[in-house]
């Protein structure tokens, strides 16, 4: 008995889920690359505004760039390195309202759903 049609049947099955694939982890790479230009817009507008900032403070003399750079390695440090990175440790948290301890990124109690005081603003 021939049975040659059922091979055919899966050759094409498994020929169309791969390009299915394929053209799934083209989309997936096109959104990659989409989000990592959108970031590096973002990082490049925000670094024109920082030193757009930086150079109105120090035209206003309100302080020059090494006491600026002196002000940021101190903030860098209060994170316990210095990194060029600001990464605090946020703690738990007790709610005001009903005591409970609540997560570190928890900005409501997940108990009673009260306003947690306290958030970093950045």
């Amino acid at each position: 008995m021939y049975y040659g049609w059922i091979h055919g049947y899966y050759a094409y099955e498994a020929s169309t889920s791969a390009a299915n694939s394929a053209v799934d982890a083209a989309s997936s790479a096109r959104r990659a690359e989409n989000a990592l230009a959108r970031l590096e817009d973002a990082l490049d507008r925000q670094a024109l505004i920082i030193r757009t900032l930086l150079s109105m403070c120090e035209a206003k003399g309100l302080f020059n760039e090494p006491e600026f750079r002196e002000l940021m390695n101190e903030v860098d440090l209060s994170d316990g390195r210095l990194d060029g990175k600001f990464k605090p440790q946020a703690m738990p948290r007790s709610c005001p309202n009903c005591g409970k301890t609540n997560g570190k990124r928890a900005v409501t109690c997940m108990y009673c759903g009260a306003q947690l005081e306290g958030r970093e603003l950045i």
